[in-house]
């Protein structure tokens, strides 16, 4: 073999060694493709829609007075008593409200209160965390069932819905009207209660409110640099 032919068959040889060297590293090493996407901490999966089109909407409310101590959560969210609060019912001129037991809970804040989240009756809705906020405005009851479940944002009649829009895994209230409070501890509840129902019925983890394009917690003197307070789900 003369010394040109070695050349040749040494770059064959070497182009071939090379070709299946890349054909090992690609098999070896597949490209993962894109990561799934981590699910959002602290959030509740919003409400699921039956077959015939309906929903039962989240509403949160203020827990019933001492009701940490009558049905306190364990560490994964299930009630450490059977004196937890059920399936309250009120005849309003509409018809009955019913609510079931409560399906979720927040940690304590403002004046150590609680918020629970309860589900309406099924109704027929193409946005849940609008219809949930309304159905919460508009309530003609500022309690439910025994010992009750309290609504203070039904005192704030005048307030109307805008729109409620997620943004990845924040969900941002907008709110117009006048908000009515009787005190620091009511504003808590009222803006908890928002915060609550919005983010249970969209599964988003934190939340804005405004009203009038101003935050809700300024107008109320609240502290607007919060964390997202925690919401416990309930298994039982």
């Amino acid at each position: 073999m003369t010394l040109t032919s070695r050349r040749h068959a040494h770059a064959r040889l070497s182009a071939g060694c090379l070709g299946i060297a890349m054909l090992i590293v690609g098999c070896g090493s597949p490209d993962p493709g894109p990561e799934e996407p981590e699910a959002p901490s602290n959030a509740i999966p919003q409400p699921e829609i039956e077959g015939d089109d309906s929903v039962r909407l989240p509403l949160a409310m203020v827990s019933p007075d001492g009701q940490a101590q009558a049905a306190p959560l364990g560490g994964n969210g299930t009630l450490e008593d059977e004196q937890a609060p059920g399936s309250p019912v009120e005849e309003t001129s509409e018809g009955a409200v019913a609510q079931e037991i409560e399906i979720a809970r927040t940690a304590p804040f403002g004046c150590d209160d609680t918020v629970s989240v309860v589900r309406s009756v099924p109704m027929v809705t193409e946005d849940p965390a609008t219809a949930a906020l309304e159905f919460l405005i508009d309530d003609q009851l500022s309690s439910h069932g025994s010992p009750a479940f309290l609504n203070p944002l039904a005192a704030s009649e005048d307030l109307s819905v805008d729109s409620v829009e997620v943004e990845g895994d924040l969900v941002r209230v907008a709110l117009s009207g006048e908000p009515v409070s009787e005190g620091e501890c009511q504003s808590w509840q009222i803006l908890t209660q928002i915060e609550t129902t919005a983010r249970v019925a969209t599964g988003a983890s934190s939340s804005e409110v405004t009203v009038d394009a101003e935050p809700l917690a300024e107008l109320f003197g609240l502290p607007a640099d919060r964390e997202p307070l925690e919401i416990v789900e309930i298994t039982r």
